[in-house]
């Protein structure tokens, strides 16, 4: 009896021991957890994807396919499509979109209000791409007068509306603008809601095959249309890499283009309302900047001749679009693609 009270005894005397063991091991625990939460409290939050917005232009489908390729990560970057050129520059000023693709014209007209852009890529050079189109009845420039011609709001549109009036010595009171998506423009101009249209491709090639008539396009005004990569300059110094792979991705998607343009146009001609040769021809009145000539013509500004700076700011200014000239020095940046091209794997 002894022995088994001598070995209870023992058990029950270690019962304390045993239970300070186990509120050391929680308490230990609990400072594990606590150091882990403050480890996590103390990590860099991940990055959001970069967002770049595109309008339905042709040009900018060198990186739509890229996207549809998988040759973009969607946790580094993010392409959202939108209905127009404004709709891109609203989304930018609102801060829903960190880049977009935009005309020379838009940027110089974003900058000069005061909102700080860099543009770190020459994307394309439209000859004809974009164009004045008008309905049955109307043959010249001096057609439109006293006409509707439906426009989008933007500085491009501006500017082709002042060449257009130009040429036939019309003054800007002589028409009535009515602002358009680029979306609406074939409706609108199928429907008689309008009397011409100032568009680009794929519409401009879809309107033409249905017959109506060219009054004038980007081909009569060299150097003026040209697009861009552009981004917000507080996001390009902070996100670098993410520029990057922006400037990378559409460099792919243009490879693919530039050595297989009958893939290109199979995957895209379709959303893009044409036919596969249609897409081809359409593709046909535009050139895509390499990138070792994207970044060229960058560290040519301002004298770049391609880019057409002086022409495009007198445009600008007469149709009062520039509240202040345009810094050309500030607004490209070659860095970026520079890096691109170094690091390759591009194919």
């Amino acid at each position: 009896m002894k022995k088994v009270r001598t070995l209870f005894r023992l058990r029950h005397d270690a019962g304390p021991s045993l239970r300070r063991g186990r509120a050391f091991a929680h308490a230990m625990h609990g400072v594990l957890a606590l150091c882990c939460a403050l480890l996590a409290a103390c990590a860099e939050p991940p990055q959001a994807p970069l967002r770049v917005g595109l309008n339905p232009w042709i040009g900018y489908d060198p990186l739509v396919l890229a996207r549809d390729r998988g040759l973009t990560d969607s946790a580094v970057l993010r392409v959202v499509e939108l209905e127009s050129t404004s709709e891109s520059i609203r989304q930018m000023r609102n801060g829903r979109i960190e880049a977009a693709g935009l005309t020379l014209a838009d940027v110089a007209e974003l900058s000069t209000v005061g909102f700080d852009l860099k543009v770190i890529g020459i994307l394309s050079h439209s000859k004809g791409a974009d164009a004045v189109l008008a309905r049955a009845g109307i043959g010249s420039v001096a057609g439109l007068a006293g006409m509707r011609i439906g426009m989008e709001d933007s500085a491009l549109s501006r500017v082709m509306l002042q060449r257009t009036l130009a040429r036939a010595g019309l003054p800007r009171s002589a028409v009535h603008e009515v602002m358009l998506s680029i979306v609406d423009h074939a409706a609108a101009l199928r429907a008689g809601r309008v009397d011409a249209v100032i568009t680009f491709e794929p519409v401009r090639s879809l309107l033409a095959s249905e017959g109506f008539p060219v009054l004038l396009s980007s081909a009569d005004m060299p150097g003026e249309v040209i697009d861009v990569l552009a981004i917000r300059s507080d996001v390009l110094e902070a996100r670098p890499q993410q520029a990057s792979a922006l400037l990378r991705a559409f460099e792919q998607g243009r490879r693919i283009f530039e050595t297989a343009p009958g893939e290109a146009a199979h995957e895209l001609a379709a959303s893009a309302g044409l036919s596969e040769d249609g897409y081809l021809a359409a593709l046909g009145n535009l050139r895509h900047f390499t990138l070792e000539q994207s970044i060229e013509t960058l560290k040519q500004t301002p004298q770049a001749l391609p880019l057409g700076l002086t022409e495009l700011a007198e445009a600008l200014d007469a149709d009062d679009r520039m509240t202040v000239r345009a810094d050309w020095t500030r607004l490209f940046d070659a860095s970026v693609a520079e890096r691109v091209l170094a690091e390759g794997n591009l194919r």
